[in-house]
């Protein structure tokens, strides 16, 4: 298997499908060698030690190997050979290979609405992290065409990987057992449990995937087929605050885990989650947190070193 990973560009039609990739990737890991690879962008970066939390979701597929896996709705868990391991939005997880076995992995970045509404029927549950599945062999065949056509046409994301991101999901869920899911599950976020608008789903989906542009209300307006007037009325009923304070608190999660996980200037941060400013995310780092961005990676180091 050869070590492959892209992140994809993602354009409004790409969100417009009910399943859209974000990313795609391979890797073969050795017996020893260090984990996870290096080279991928610091949002999806992690150490052992830290753990990470994505604002998106991603499915694994260990084709060979075993290792560990671990949540914040999973105690840890033996991953083996033919398990998949599915990964939800804002919800902390780590996982690694044993060092005597490594492992190889395929692994996909994905959003949209129909993963949203499989959470919300139950059949995507975070609190069963791991499944083993029935034929492998199949799913890694889907995988190997996603990494086919990302390679030919590396600038591009077509409607054509959405669909074969839905032939991985079939397959991979082809062995749940519907009667053992339980009615009601966690959703992406906590505080968006009981979001059963579409319209305000797809606003959240909106702003979590343009986040780091400098998106404001009016942009998201203008996404959306409906007025400011409605959207803001929506959003207060289902979420209890502000699209403002939505777009803010997107960026501070953002901006706290580049913090915690790499040694970024504290002004490229600021950019790279979609502040305007320095000075503006310290602003709103005291408001929410009272303390500075300064304070809070030193406070998250301290913590660490403190275990």
């Amino acid at each position: 298997m050869e070590n492959f990973f892209s992140y994809l560009p993602i354009s409004e039609n790409n969100m417009r499908w009910d399943l859209y990739l974000t990313g795609a990737g391979a890797a073969s890991i050795a017996a020893e060698d260090s984990y996870p690879p290096q080279g991928h962008p610091s949002l999806y970066s992690f150490r052992w030690e830290t753990g990470r939390t994505l604002a998106e979701y991603q499915i694994l597929l260990i084709a060979e190997g075993h290792g560990v896996f671990e949540s914040a709705k999973n105690e840890q868990t033996q991953v083996k050979a033919g398990d998949v391991i599915f990964l939800y939005p804002d919800l902390w997880h780590r996982y690694r290979p044993d060092p005597s076995s490594g492992w190889k992995e395929y692994w996909l970045s994905w959003n949209g609405e129909r993963l949203y509404r499989l959470m919300k029927k139950g059949l995507l549950d975070p609190n069963r992290g791991v499944i083993s599945v029935q034929h492998p062999e199949l799913i890694a065949a889907a995988f190997e065409k996603i990494l086919k056509h990302v390679k030919d046409h590396p600038a591009e994301n077509s409607n054509v990987l959405s669909a074969y991101a839905m032939e991985v999901l079939t397959l991979a869920m082809d062995d749940i057992d519907i009667a053992k899911v339980a009615r009601d599950t966690a959703v992406p976020r906590d505080h968006v449990h009981s979001i059963d608008d579409p319209v305000v789903f797809k606003a959240l989906q909106t702003i979590w995937n343009h986040s780091y542009r400098d998106i404001r209300v009016d942009d998201l307006i203008e996404m959306l087929p409906i007025t400011r007037r409605t959207l803001e009325r929506k959003f207060k009923e289902s979420l209890g605050c502000s699209i403002g304070t939505e777009i803010k608190r997107c960026r501070l999660e953002r901006a706290k885990h580049l913090l915690a996980n790499t040694t970024l200037p504290i002004k490229h941060i600021a950019l790279a989650v979609g502040f305007s400013s320095t000075d503006r995310m310290g602003k709103v780092f005291k408001e929410s947190l009272g303390m500075t961005p300064s304070q809070y990676r030193k406070s998250v180091k301290d913590q660490h070193q403190g275990l």
